[in-house]
């Protein structure tokens, strides 16, 4: 039938119209390239995520996910975690990911919607829960138990195994990319995304004693977070043999009090690190921390991995973060050796690992698309 006679047949069918329909048989052919396809779930996970938009597309033309608990075996005990599934049929690309220290529980509104939202993009999440990250303790246990995670993930029937990736926020960004040097998985990953990590764990510490941040020389007056300055503050604590002089110390340097008379060494040289008046003072007193202490460090920083994954990495950090200053991300891609990919973005609506920072319009405009152009790539890693 020519367009004429579609006229004559239905006379109120007008150009536009017609052009519409044209238009939309031409998208949906372009529908089925990887490219167009990665586009369209891009723009539904950033509209989902994106507390700004108002509009969320993805809801729209895909069902509800199905989300079930799901363990493991540890080194010691079990794991648990929650697995989101996409209702249709047959073996999805997958992607676990792994929160941090998480004072939130696990049905937190943003935890969910940030999973049901890349569930919605056709992959399966995984999200691994830590007892001691709940509580603020940073455990370089929690590397073995990231692997044996993963692991479980990529064994699935309903996974394709092809087209796995592993992402990581503020902390669970840092033990994310020091598990994925695995040997045991690090060959089996497609992409790695950090958001909010710390590239060496000793450089964290020195910058939330000091309240500094540095990078390529210069140095910044900066304010950590409450939460940084707990995280930090438990961490040191917990190098105190004795208790009694662990509750001393947390006082006195809570309170702003002179030292506790008689205590330890390894309890002063937490005070004297935790009230370091800069970071070369906060440098010298963390050389002093017991050899068991230093080694813990190091076994939760990518710092002390060769930083030669064969994957992807997607690096982001929020600009102004109060928890982990942005030169750590700087300084983690600057020192990145891998002959992968790496795409580093900071943004500036990002309130460390939330994109909830008032921005005006145009700002925020310009930041999703950063966002996007990120998302864009982890879509099509696993496409």
């Amino acid at each position: 039938m020519s367009i004429r006679s579609v006229r004559t047949r239905y006379p109120r069918l007008t150009k536009a119209a017609i052009a519409v329909l044209a238009v939309g048989a031409v998208l949906l052919l372009l529908a089925r390239t990887p490219q167009v396809k990665a586009s369209m779930r891009t723009v539904g996970f950033v509209a989902q995520v994106l507390p700004g938009v108002p509009v969320k597309p993805s809801a729209w033309f895909t069902d509800a996910p199905e989300r079930t608990e799901v363990s493991y075996p540890l080194q010691d005990g079990r794991g648990v975690a929650h697995l989101y599934t996409p209702p249709k049929a047959g073996r999805h690309s997958a992607i676990l990911l792994f929160l941090g220290v998480n004072p939130v529980g696990r049905d937190d509104e943003r935890v969910v919607n940030l999973a049901n939202a890349l569930t919605r993009a056709g992959l399966i999440v995984m999200v691994p829960w830590s007892d001691r990250m709940t509580q603020s303790v940073v455990d370089p246990r929690e590397v073995d138990d990231l692997v044996r995670a993963f692991q479980h993930l990529h064994s699935l029937d309903t996974v394709d195994s092809d087209k796995v990736g592993i992402a990581g926020f503020s902390v669970g960004a840092s033990l994310v990319l020091v598990a994925a040097h695995d040997e045991r998985i690090r060959d089996d990953i497609d992409v790695v995304v950090s958001l909010g990590g710390y590239y060496d764990a000793t450089d964290l510490i020195a910058s939330v004693a000091a309240q500094r941040r540095s990078y390529d020389g210069v140095v910044e007056h900066w304010q950590p977070g409450s939460l940084s300055l707990r995280v930090v503050r438990k961490q040191l604590l917990d190098t105190i043999p004795s208790a009694d002089e662990r509750e001393q110390v947390r006082r006195a340097i809570e309170d702003g009090s002179p030292p506790p008379p008689a205590i330890s060494d390894e309890a002063r040289t937490v005070y004297d690190l935790f009230t370091a008046p800069d970071l070369g003072t906060a440098y010298r007193h963390l050389e002093r921390l017991p050899p068991q202490a230093m080694a813990r460090l190091h076994a939760i920083s990518p710092s002390y991995t060769d930083g030669s994954l064969p994957a992807k990495l997607l690096l982001m950090h929020d600009h102004n973060d109060s928890l982990v200053p942005s030169e750590e991300s700087r300084r983690l891609y600057d020192a990145w050796h891998s002959d992968a990919e790496i795409h580093y973005t900071e943004f500036t609506f990002f309130d460390h690992v939330e994109p909830s920072r008032s921005v005006s319009r145009i700002e925020f405009a310009k930041e999703s698309a950063k966002l996007m152009s990120q998302m864009y790539r982890l879509m099509r890693e696993l496409d």
